[in-house]
């Protein structure tokens, strides 16, 4: 595993578009949030702008923020990650300098997969850093409240990353694979579930797919202020936290079997 690592990281530490989307996610996680101190007051049950940056709620709004940047960021690299071998030609030459298929795909997806964990452990650490300069006291009991936010960032990490390394390797060509992947997060799966399955099949079932599964990892803050009202209406928008690790969980072991498969079956 570690030569297949480190095999892949010769390969992209040096790539532009990698320390682009790499450096830009690095560089907005912290920021793209500062604005909101400017604010000078929010409404009810939100006093202050701080109070977002404060222990408990600091793993929730910067888990928000970076659910947008990892699907932009992470799941456009992921993409770019396998056309840019189709372009560059050198995945068939990786398999005539002596690596397998297998070897191929794996050095791939652990690539996505120590990124997507690296993702995480800086998430937590900007969260830590914000919460302990905002917070007005320090308890252990509202640090770690909203701590499963940790494994449910590296899924959500993950899961578009991996749909994004199975876009690539379904279309191949960089342009194509981008809009599609774009498309289907922003606009595909919507119409899917709000025109078509909620029309013809009301149903809670609705709330699983794909897409919709890894964005409720990390869903807007304060969602369970939504959730209180909605479940007096009978209707609930979101999945529960454990729903959501569970289905993500199954996208992605999904995402990448269908990836492998690609690999092992198609002309490189």
């Amino acid at each position: 595993m570690l030569r297949l690592l480190n095999l892949e990281w010769q390969k992209q530490k040096k790539h532009r578009i990698f320390q682009v989307l790499i450096g830009m996610y690095a560089l907005l996680l912290p920021t793209i949030i500062l604005p909101i101190r400017g604010i000078p007051e929010l409404p009810p049950p939100i006093l202050t702008p701080d109070t977002l940056f404060q222990f408990p709620t600091v793993f929730t709004f910067i888990g928000y923020a970076g659910n947008w940047l990892s699907f932009f960021f992470l799941g456009f690299f992921a993409v770019v990650l396998v056309t840019q071998e189709y372009s560059n030609k050198t995945l068939r030459q990786n398999i005539i300098t002596g690596l397998s298929r297998t070897e191929l795909f794996w050095s791939k997806a652990n690539f996505l997969i120590v990124l997507s964990l690296a993702a995480t452990i800086y998430y937590f650490i900007v969260c830590l850093i914000y919460g302990f300069i905002f917070s007005e006291a320090y308890y252990l009991s509202t640090i770690t409240k909203n701590i499963d936010y940790i494994p449910r960032y590296f899924l959500m990490c993950l899961g578009y990353s991996s749909f994004g390394f199975l876009m690539g390797l379904l279309i191949r060509r960089t342009g194509i694979a981008l809009f599609l992947y774009l498309s289907y997060v922003m606009f595909i799966e919507l119409i899917l579930r709000w025109v078509v399955h909620l029309k013809l099949f009301a149903n809670k079932s609705m709330h699983f797919y794909p897409m919709n599964a890894i964005e409720d990892l990390a869903p807007v803050p304060f969602a369970e202020i939504a959730e209180d009202f909605q479940a007096e209406n009978g209707f609930s928008f979101f999945l529960t936290p454990t729903e959501a690790m569970i289905t993500s969980s199954v996208y992605i072991v999904l995402f990448l079997f269908l990836a492998h498969r690609l690999l092992m079956a198609r002309d490189l």
